[in-house]
């Protein structure tokens, strides 16, 4: 028998495999697709051109993960994108910010105005000390006492639109308020936006802290390298392996059958998989009014080059995270829109464009650039949506349209095909208030089923390329068989 046995082979689930062979267990992860990496992964999208159509940039990665696993010895290299963000207006004007907090305000200051820098510095500072004090307890169990202490109910509850509101230029808060909305179905005025864009500033992955950049060869470097630590400390991972269901025997978990018959019995079972999956695999109940929706289309467009951004020609923006959306109202309404059942009138963009930086994923005169957009029904049509993304993108980029060679379009719908998110939601469940911290499932007996440990994004402390779930799932099995 099997100590444990892996549902799914997601970074959150390699991490948990490889934290428990360390610890001398016997351990099998099963993974459907014929990759690891869940949407953490990299494909050839188009012959010869790589590139990562889930998560695409990296900085959540827990740094203890890092440096315990030792990642870098299994080939994981990440370097921070430069600039942080690009967000271009029509009219010319941009919006610049950059790792360094005093380059930015520099920038502001140069771009916009004194006051503008100057507000952004004093929120940035708020924010900063938070953050300090907020890392360590991404690696706790949820204590929601002590995330208040940390933080504060402004940030753990509160509206990014009320975070940013002293800076003066509402083109300046734009693309931060942009970072609470990111795979969340809100507006920036909703409550508990600004813990959703206070959470993209924990990371150190990058190096500096609340840094972003790119792991060498796309994201899945980050999952080749947490197999590779995996397999390394004695895990077996079998990729063309899906679960059909988890063996339950007298109100617990014995292991997992296979959709080819095969059966594997274990001590505990670990599903990578979210809440609403997981419970289907065991035949039990998932959280109660769990939220589960994503709002997300990914749009992946194969270039012939770079084409020129009135506002910055040239190389340098491309290196970057790239934001399009103009106004607060605009993003209120695309989360209206999408709560109609309608698509985004006007799409707000993240975009990321690796291969400006990264020269192993294409060749020479081939680009790949991601669109994250929303806000979209579970049901929309991902080409349809794409043509919106394009022609959005297109108003601060006019030749865009002109150097696209071919796309994928990936909606809700998509995204759940492809891999596995259940409702194409990115974070396995909406990070709002009443699914944060106590709220959001521990490792633990998910739905109430001893020996059945949760280690995905649906479980504290919540989704992204963090690691910690997968982290906090091992420490219990460990702690819970001695």
């Amino acid at each position: 028998m099997t100590d444990a046995v892996v549902v799914g082979a997601g970074h959150n689930g390699l991490v948990a495999a490889a934290y428990l062979a360390r610890a001398g267990l016997s351990v099998e992860v099963l993974e459907r697709r014929d990759v690891v990496g869940g949407a953490c992964v990299t494909e050839e999208l188009w012959p010869g051109v790589y590139a990562s159509p889930g998560a695409y940039t990296v900085s959540l990665l827990r740094a203890e993960i890092v440096s315990e696993l030792e990642l870098a010895r299994h080939g994981l290299r990440i370097e921070p994108h430069e600039p942080y963000l690009f967000a271009p207006l029509p009219d010319g004007r941009k919006v610049v910010t950059w790792s360094d907090r005093a380059r930015t305000r520099e920038q502001l200051e140069a771009d916009w105005s004194r006051a503008d820098a100057h507000a952004y510095a004093d929120w940035a500072e708020r924010w900063d000390r938070a953050a300090e004090r907020a890392r360590p307890l991404l690696l706790e169990p949820a204590d929601r006492e002590r995330w208040l202490g940390a933080v504060g109910p402004e940030i753990l509850e509160g509206s990014i639109a009320d975070e940013l509101r002293g800076i003066p230029s509402e083109e300046v808060r734009v693309p931060f308020a942009i970072q609470g909305l990111i795979g969340t179905l809100a507006g920036p005025d909703d409550p508990g936006t600004a813990f959703v864009a206070f959470y993209h500033e924990l990371g150190e992955a990058a190096g500096e802290p609340g840094a972003w950049g790119y792991a060498r060869g796309g994201m899945g470097a980050v999952t080749g390298a947490l197999r590779s630590a995996a397999e390394a400390a004695g895990a077996t991972v079998r990729t063309e392996a899906p679960v059909e269901r988890v063996l339950v025997a007298d109100g617990r978990a014995a292991g997992v059958v296979l959709e080819s018959g095969d059966e594997v019995a274990a001590r505990v079972v670990l599903s990578n998989a979210d809440p609403l999956r997981t419970a289907r695999l065991a035949g039990g109940e998932p959280p109660d009014g769990w939220r589960q929706t994503g709002p997300v289309v990914k749009v992946m467009l194969l270039l012939d080059g770079l084409p020129d951004f009135p506002s910055w020609p040239g190389a340098e923006p491309w290196a970057g995270a790239i934001d399009v959306g103009f106004t607060l109202a605009e993003l209120s309404a695309a989360a209206a829109d999408a709560r109609a059942g309608r698509p985004a009138s006007a799409p707000w963009i993240e975009a990321a464009c690796q291969t400006a930086v990264d020269d192993t994923l294409a060749p020479a005169g081939r680009h790949v650039l991601s669109l994250f957009c929303q806000c979209f029904p579970p049901d929309a049509d991902a080409d349809l949506a794409a043509d919106a993304a394009v022609a959005r993108f297109a108003e601060i980029c006019p030749e865009l349209p002109a150097r696209i060679l071919d796309r994928l379009a990936l909606g809700p719908r998509e995204l759940e095909e492809r891999f596995g998110l259940t409702g194409g939601h990115i974070f396995h469940g909406d990070m709002l208030p009443g699914q944060l911290l106590e709220e959001r499932p521990g490792p633990r007996r998910f739905a109430g089923i001893d020996g059945l440990y949760l280690a995905g994004s649906g479980a504290h402390p919540g989704g992204a390329v963090t690691g910690a779930p997968g982290y906090l799932a091992a420490r219990a099995v460990l702690d819970d068989l001695g």
